[in-house]
């Protein structure tokens, strides 16, 4: 190919990329996804291995400040623990999310997380539920 014939075909080729481009972009834009409400999921079933907390804990981690204490005699994590408030946070699943330490007196304290069902930003409304702590796992595996 000479010069003048590749000098002719590139306005075309950029024509095609710039077309292509814009129905890749297009169509990113018109895919649907699930809409987020920003007030979690009042469905139990939807959320992978939640566990819901008893009215007691969930009145706890609702008020509790950071490092507040709650002995429970029963609850997920087993019976006569300790459980210790940590930071709470807003998740990218619309959910209100603790960060927990489980202790008792047979084991090592265990860090857990809890996060409300629903969120209206009042106390005392949602149910607070167990939730895996993805980040744990990888933190384990350092």
């Amino acid at each position: 190919m000479t010069q003048y014939q590749f000098k002719q075909c590139l306005p075309g080729v950029a024509r095609f990329a710039a077309t292509a481009g814009l129905a890749i972009i297009v169509s990113g834009c018109a895919t649907s996804y699930p809409m987020s409400t920003g007030n979690g999921s009042d469905n139990l079933s939807s959320l992978s291995g939640a566990a819901p907390l008893s009215a007691d804990i969930s009145a706890f981690l609702d008020t509790a400040s950071i490092g507040g204490v709650m002995p429970v005699v029963s609850s997920p994590w087993g019976s006569n623990v300790e459980v210790v408030a940590g930071e709470r946070y807003f998740a990218a699943s619309g959910m209100t999310c603790r960060h927990l330490t489980i202790s008792n007196d047979r084991d090592l304290p265990s860090n857990e997380l809890a996060c409300r069902t629903s969120d209206t930003g009042k106390a005392e409304q949602g149910t607070w539920v167990t939730q895996r702590l993805v980040t744990g796992l990888l933190e384990d595996a350092r």
